[in-house]
């Protein structure tokens, strides 16, 4: 029992670091214009504290026109800094996209973190022809470091709110460590950053519960950027 609960939380932290890895994904959606193809674009996303994929999309683009039409898609995650794709963990996830529904204080957060990781495009908040719409996942393809895939139902990433506060402490640590980025988001697993517009996750080395365990991890230095060789 203890061993499959500790596999069942090396794999969601594995999943969690690919679904916070990046910044963009690449999407098929089926295509409207030429029936029973799939069409391929990359698109900007985010993730909800829920750990659901979101997107900015455009009403005038060919994959809003296509998931109007059929909401079915498959979107690949893979880490942003990874130069050989088949040696990344990575993520596929097959859902419905749907129009985002939340109140007005969870879409106030969900923008704020969105625009951390997409500053380029906050010109298109107000822009009445762009929209925010959210993956609702079916199944998730994970395929890890180690050629190790599987299928999984579902990922508990366990993410967090971070005040404003938490992150300009977690920055102010970070830079005092040499690490000039911005804090996104974290979780029981890790913290999702940006450094020179690209997005790193850093892996805790013990997983934590809330932003006051997060600080002292990260305080001592008890993490690690899989993606930087230092």
């Amino acid at each position: 029992m203890v061993e499959a609960m500790q596999k069942n939380m090396a794999i969601n932290a594995l999943a969690t670091r690919a679904l916070l890895s990046c910044r963009q994904a690449v999407m098929a959606s089926q295509s409207a214009s030429v029936p029973g193809f799939p069409f391929t674009s990359v698109i900007p996303v985010g993730v909800t504290l829920s750990g659901q994929v979101i997107a900015l999309l455009g009403e005038t683009a060919q994959h809003t026109r296509n998931i109007m039409i059929d909401a079915r898609v498959s979107m690949l995650l893979h880490d942003d800094l990874e130069d050989n794709w088949q040696a990344a963990t990575r993520l596929s996830v097959l859902g419905r996209m749907s129009p985002l529904q939340c109140d007005t204080q969870d879409l106030k957060q969900l923008r704020a973190s969105f625009y951390l990781l997409h500053p380029e495009l906050l010109s298109l908040d107000a822009a009445p022809d762009y929209h925010f719409w959210q993956l609702e996942p079916v199944r998730f393809r994970f395929v890890s470091v180690l050629d190790h895939a599987q299928w999984l139902d579902q990922i508990e990433s366990d993410l967090f709110n971070l005040t404003e506060v938490d992150r300009i402490q977690l920055n102010a640590l970070l830079g005092q460590q040499g690490r000039l980025c911005r804090v996104v988001q974290a979780g029981r697993y890790g913290v999702q950053i940006v450094a020179q517009g690209r997005v790193r996750f850093l892996v805790l080395t013990h997983p934590i519960n809330n932003s006051a365990e997060l600080l002292q991890q990260i305080k001592a230095r008890q993490y690690n950027d899989p993606t930087l060789v230092e």
